[in-house]
């Protein structure tokens, strides 16, 4: 604390209790001193005993595991910060990497890996940022089927804040896309307890990262407004016409689906899907999708014939496939060269709708 007696309070400068006091030029401004909050959220509690039990781990490791983890630091070199240029030790680098191993779900290495494989920008078509859907769209494929999608957010409790980067939390690792698609709508509430609200800003950090070796260096930041529309197009949110496997019931014992998904383009009416089935009889699959009014307007039935291959006698066989939605919403599958789907039969590819 640092007072200037005087009898008028603008020479005053420094702080006093809760009040802060700063002078420039002719004028003195008065403000309260922030108090940090001693409370500790779930999600600091686990992210502390993640790096604490991260950090311990090091200590375990032989000599020769150090000295390699001591190398790949090096090779690293220097990079900036707002200090200046630094480098990072291997310990530091070791608590990184499977730091974010653990994360991605990955068992802890003692090994330091041969290469690291930096993490990458996204590229996206179109995204929502809204109350009902935070959902991105054109996401494109990953470049090595270990990279994951790792998405840090921050809701702003004000219109004031700016730069929020270090408030960015963890809120899903994404092992695979929707067709290029994400909805992370679910997993923010999950995180932040409640939907975002009309004008809210968001900061966004989100790269693709490869989970074998955990190294963050390039990642996509965005800081928007929520709107209803989306983003670049400034369209309503449209849901996709599909059924996916967890929106199937079906008789477990009679028969088994392994894989399905399926989805329909409302213009021209075109079905792209991929099944893996295999049964010895007759017996009604129940589905759960296309429910929205949206996507009843595209289809009400959808009739295709289309090609499967059996795996196992490696036999080609004619399919036929109708999607009933509205009230009965049922899965019929025909197969029109062999009596039954004995065998393992993959169903996949691009067909029109013959009504």
């Amino acid at each position: 604390m640092k007072i200037l007696p005087s009898v008028a309070f603008n020479d005053f400068s420094g702080s006093a209790g809760n009040v802060t006091a700063r002078k420039t030029g002719d004028k003195t401004y008065l403000s309260t001193r922030t108090k940090h909050s001693k409370k500790k959220t779930t999600y600091q509690a686990a992210t502390r005993c993640r790096f604490a039990d991260t950090t311990r781990g090091y200590s375990k490791i032989t000599e020769e595991q150090r000295q390699g983890w001591i190398s790949l630091a090096k090779n690293l070199g220097t990079y900036h910060t707002s200090t200046g240029n630094t480098s990072i030790t291997g310990h530091n680098l070791y608590v990184a990497i499977n730091s974010y191993r653990k994360i991605c779900g990955k068992p802890k290495t003692a090994i330091a890996p041969s290469q690291l494989r930096a993490s990458d920008y996204i590229r996206l078509d179109d995204w929502w940022l809204s109350p009902e859907h935070i959902v991105f769209t054109g996401l494109g494929e990953r470049e090595n089927p270990n990279e994951v999608l790792y998405v840090e957010m921050y809701p702003a409790q004000s219109p004031a804040e700016n730069r929020c980067w270090d408030k960015t939390v963890l809120v899903a690792i994404i092992p695979t896309t929707d067709w290029g698609d994400i909805d992370l709508t679910r997993a923010f509430i999950q995180k932040f307890g409640s939907p975002l609200t009309i004008g809210q800003k968001v900061f966004i950090k989100i790269c693709w990262i490869d989970s074998e070796c955990g190294y963050i260096k390039y990642y996509t930041l965005i800081v928007r407004e929520a709107q209803e529309a989306s983003i670049e197009r400034n369209v309503p949110y449209f849901p996709r016409a599909k059924i996916t496997f967890d929106q199937l019931y079906y008789n477990k014992e009679a028969f088994l689906i392994e894989h399905f998904d399926f989805e329909l383009s409302p213009s021209p009416k075109l079905t792209s899907n991929e099944i893996t089935i295999s049964h010895d009889q007759e017996e009604l699959i129940v589905h759960f999708g296309i429910d929205t009014p949206e996507q009843m307007d595209v289809m009400d039935i959808g009739h295709s014939f289309q090609y499967a291959r059996d795996t196992s006698a490696y036999q080609v066989i004619l399919v036929e496939l109708q999607i009933l939605t509205g009230h009965n919403k049922r899965i019929e599958i025909y197969s029109r060269s062999i009596m039954y789907f004995q065998n393992r039969t993959e169903i996949f590819g691009t067909y029109f709708l013959t009504y």
